[in-house]
């Protein structure tokens, strides 16, 4: 696979480790610890709350706790807790998480020499070009969500929440995937120079 290939490799399993723990921790957006707000932190899957009611909700449920986003428990407030950008950040998300992996595998089985010598140049072209489409997604996603943050019709008081660590770990895995791209593209530019025939002298 040549050096260049085994870098990207490397950036794309480090993209994959970040994007998992991203995709999975409810640290996307905290409040301050100083303030006791009723919002507490979220995540893509999870909504931590601190004895909050809904203005909506007129039979004055109080949600105390952390909540999975499905859970039966938060349905009366589901739309409020996710709007439509939301569940698409979701969708971005996943589609990324779900196209790192498909690249790792692919890598993973190139390095066993599992696929044939011919398919080399595709296949590091591929998944290069796979990487740099992920880098998109993820920064489609990383520009919504924290531009509707700061939305004041969802999280309550959003000058005392800030981005957390989860979304910062969203944000490495882009960069790794930028990196792995580039570094995927050129070994398969390589390969390809390599295969090219040699003219006689």
């Amino acid at each position: 696979m040549g050096m260049l290939g085994i870098v990207g490799f490397g950036f794309t399993a480090g993209a994959l480790l970040f994007m998992i723990v991203a995709f999975a921790s409810p640290y996307w957006v905290e409040s301050f610890e100083e303030f006791k707000g009723t919002f507490v932190k979220l995540g893509l899957w999870e909504f931590c709350f601190n004895d909050y009611t809904f203005y909506k909700d007129y039979n004055g449920k109080r949600y105390l706790g952390c909540f999975y986003v499905f859970s039966p428990e938060i349905r009366p407030i589901w739309e409020w807790v996710s709007p439509p950008w939301f569940v698409s950040v979701q969708v971005m998300v996943s589609a990324s998480l779900l196209f790192i992996f498909l690249v790792t595998v692919a890598l993973t089985l190139n390095t066993f020499k599992l696929f044939p010598k011919h398919l080399q140049y595709a296949l590091l072209t591929g998944t290069g070009a796979a990487m740099l489409f992920t880098v998109v997604v993820i920064f489609i996603a990383l520009v919504v969500f924290g531009v509707y943050k700061e939305d004041r019709l969802w999280i309550p008081r959003p000058d005392m929440n800030l981005l957390s660590w989860s979304y910062g770990l969203c944000c490495v895995s882009g960069w790794l995937c930028l990196f792995a791209g580039v570094c995927l593209l050129l070994a398969g530019k390589e390969k390809k120079d390599e295969d090219r025939p040699k003219p006689y002298m």
